[in-house]
């Protein structure tokens, strides 16, 4: 009797398991991110872009090989390798957001939202991130609109 709790507790494990394994966005697809403002504040344009990490860069022709190593495949490794780049305390470094109206490619009212990490360090000089837009009406992150912004 003493591992009479073994099979209830694996049955428990592997429904729990299933059902998380169902929650998961299928084919790749992320889940789908909404902002709390709207328009969106500077706070949900960075929120917005870490929900986003998942977003693969193959989405904008803006985002092929970009990122700070060949591997680089999604907003989430692409951003972490130039947030990495900021960790040096003797550099100037800073996060820029914006937003401003637009209209989707699909002509919706959206915000169109950029998120940019900027470097300095004497002529060292970048700025890199990504430009998206969120769906006025709602609030929802339109995922295909990613592009990745950049300057050296």
């Amino acid at each position: 009797m003493r591992h009479a709790w073994v099979l209830p507790a694996m049955l428990l494990l592997a429904s729990c398991r299933a059902a998380s394994t169902a929650d998961q966005p299928r084919s790749g697809a992320t889940p789908p991110v909404y902002v709390a403002h709207r328009p969106p504040s500077s706070k949900d344009v960075i929120d917005a872009v870490i929900a986003s990490a998942r977003v693969r860069l193959d989405v904008s022709p803006t985002c092929q090989s970009i990122g700070t190593e060949a591997a680089d495949a999604t907003n989430g490794r692409y951003l972490a390798g130039f947030l990495a780049e900021l960790s040096s305390p003797d550099k100037k470094n800073w996060i820029e957001t914006s937003v401003a109206p637009g209209m989707s490619v699909a002509g919706e009212p959206v915000a169109i939202c950029s998120l940019t990490l900027r470097h300095e360090d004497g002529d060292d000089r970048w700025g890199w991130g990504v430009r998206f837009h969120v769906r006025t009406s709602d609030g929802l992150v339109l995922a295909d609109s990613f592009t990745c912004t950049g300057a050296g």
